[in-house]
């Protein structure tokens, strides 16, 4: 039904149609002999009041147009239509005993379906300009406000009931046509999405979504920025936490960041390339890497999950190659440069050791604290640049002083990082004219003084060995030399071979062997001792078998020479051992007495057969 009120003003027709709602007024009858009278029904005015409230439309706009409305408006004169269409309802029933619903617009789509879900058509508001009647200009669709219904991932549903329904705001596009399909910017979703917990309780979550027509988050902008309100509030690219499968997940293949707040604590945190899989660099994540966090009450971290100093830093690598912090000035210049390897440099961006001031400058913490001139140290030390290197170590309470001729750059310089005399108190001078080295004394007067302290047992004045402690030579306080001794007992203790004299003896005994003797030349002594670890005397234990004469004879002229003797092929060969030549001959000597005792016995017993012969008579 159509109420049409027309009025002339200065000339002009203003033409007001209203749309009377018939189920309203069918409504009010059927009510009205259980309530009061309720005067609702379609109310127009033809302008402003004079005495209008501030707010009224006239004033708001400064001009003068038409007002109607649909509700009550008759209880009380002042009660009239204050815009263009007023819907109102009053409720003056201080009983309660009137419940009728206040002013609604309802937006129906009709739509009979045997589904327990009635089919989607959508329902609008349509915002136009341009009159409707006009030949020559088109009307324009600014905007709209409809019901649609969002796909899920899954879009093979076909089951009407599992549809996401929502509302959606389209505006015109800047330039086109509103009446045009493409002419409408899709800006504004919303809907609700149903999570299922564990216990079969179901919750509503909403989801808005700006420029993006499936938003997965409560507010979800363009395609992977997103905004979460739950168990922390979070803002992220590309990410998003799947109610269902409680988790976080990707929106697009890619990197994702986050900056989330929860119970007072602030996380911002990313991931590394990936694909759509669940990720865990969420807030509360522990073993987050990338990121900082700020927790309420120790303080704040940057690369790891729980602060504990006012500023805890976590590097993402122990690689020289990657800075932890850096400071800079206004012109990029370094002032500062902390590596991940835990190098700092001072007005130097690669710092080549612990400390690294200016360009030669260094301070080593180490096996040794060692400062340095054109020194770091590279599991071995190097020079920084081509030229001389200059040191003062510390280690263990000793110092040591050291220089180097000059090296390349980056080559290994020559002196040792090993201590000297833990207990000693003086030190090491190198002196510049000569080159001259004083170790306990500044006043050197050869390559190598030493200053040794007298009658000391238990450190040596002088000392050559390996990194394995494997002593090569040796001198003590008490003037004894040990050579391959660290120790030594004796004023010379040799632990080796020791040759005297030019020649070498070519014999291959005295290159296979230790522990010997070598000298080119007589040998004069009053004695010589030999030890030897074994002795003959078994010869004349019971069981030892002594070989027979007959046998004997057959070895000696098939061999020729005694058994268990040396040949000549051995002796020229090897040498003679004195200890074993000793033992061998003893032996035999040995044996010989048994053979001589036999031969007695069998003299005496050739005289007793005699004795009886007749020989005598």
């Amino acid at each position: 039904m159509r109420f049409f009120i027309q009025r002339s003003v200065k000339n002009t027709y203003f033409t007001i149609f209203h749309i009377a709602l018939i189920v309203g007024l069918i409504w009010h009858s059927s009510v009205h002999a259980q309530y009061p009278s309720l005067d609702w029904g379609l109310y127009h005015r033809e302008e402003p009041l004079l005495s209008g409230h501030p707010g009224d439309y006239f004033h708001a706009t400064g001009e003068l147009m038409p007002f109607s409305g649909i509700g009550d408006f008759s209880h009380i004169k002042s009660a009239l239509p204050k815009t263009l269409f007023h819907l109102y309802a009053h409720n003056d029933d201080v009983t309660n005993l009137m419940n009728h619903p206040p002013a609604i617009l309802r937006l129906q789509s009709g739509i009979a379906t045997h589904n327990k879900r009635a089919k989607h058509i959508s329902s609008s508001i349509e915002f136009r300009v341009g009159a409707i009647h006009h030949p020559f200009i088109l009307e324009e669709q600014v905007g709209t406000i409809e019901n649609v219904e969002i796909y899920s991932h899954d879009k093979a549903i076909k089951d009407p009931f599992q549809l996401q329904r929502g509302l959606q705001f389209s505006v015109q596009k800047q330039g086109m046509l509103g009446t045009e399909k493409d002419g409408m910017l899709k800006v504004l979703h919303l809907y609700s999405q149903k999570r299922t917990i564990a216990d079969s309780h179901s919750e509503w979550l909403p989801r808005v979504g700006i420029g993006n027509e499936r938003p997965l988050e409560t507010l979800h902008l363009g395609n992977t920025f997103t905004l979460h309100a739950g168990g922390a509030n979070r803002i992220a690219d590309n990410l998003y936490y799947d109610v269902e499968e409680n988790c976080d997940k990707k929106i697009v293949p890619g990197f994702s960041s986050s900056i989330s707040m929860h119970r007072g604590n602030i996380i911002l945190s990313n991931s590394g390339l990936s694909g759509l899989g669940t990720i865990s660099h969420a807030w509360g994540d522990a073993s987050t890497l990338n990121g900082i966090a700020i927790d309420h009450q120790f303080g704040m971290s940057i690369g790891k999950m729980h602060p504990q100093a006012t500023l805890d830093m976590l590097t993402r690598s122990s690689d020289a190659r990657h800075n932890a912090l850096t400071i800079e000035n206004s012109n990029h210049s370094i002032l500062m440069n902390l590596t991940s390897h835990g190098s700092l440099g001072i007005y130097n961006a690669k710092p080549k050791d612990r400390v690294h001031i200016g360009e030669r400058l260094t301070l080593h913490a180490g096996g040794a604290s060692i400062i340095g001139d054109n020194i770091y140290f590279d599991s071995i030390p190097k020079a920084i640049e081509t030229g001389q290197s200059a040191s003062l170590i510390f280690t263990k309470g000793n110092i040591q002083l050291a220089n180097t001729s000059p090296v390349q750059a980056n080559a290994q310089c020559s002196y040792q990082l090993n201590a000297v005399d833990e207990q000693s108190i003086r030190g090491i001078m190198i002196e510049s004219n000569h080159g001259f080295c004083g170790i306990g004394t500044n006043q050197p007067r050869a390559r190598l003084d030493v200053l040794a302290q007298s009658q000391d047992t238990n450190f040596p004045a002088f000392s050559i060995g390996t990194k394995s402690n494997e002593k090569y030579f040796t001198v003590t306080g008490k003037g004894h030399i040990g050579i391959g001794i660290e120790y030594p007992k004796h004023p010379l203790q040799v632990n080796g071979n020791v040759l005297i004299g030019n020649a070498w003896n070519d014999a291959p005994e005295c290159d296979i062997s230790g522990k010997r003797l070598i000298v080119d030349g007589a040998i004069i002594t009053k004695e010589i001792l030999v030890t030897t670890d074994s002795w003959a005397d078994d010869v004349f234990e019971s069981e030892y078998k002594l070989i027979s004469i007959d046998s004997l004879e057959r070895y000696i002229t098939m061999h020729k020479h005694l058994p268990n003797m040396p040949t000549e092929h051995d002796i020229k060969s090897n040498g003679i051992h004195l200890a074993n030549l000793n033992v061998a001959l003893v032996r035999k000597i040995e044996e010989l007495t048994l053979y001589v005792i036999d031969l007695k016995k069998d003299i005496q017993a050739m005289h007793k057969v005699m004795d009886t012969l007749p020989i005598h008579d």
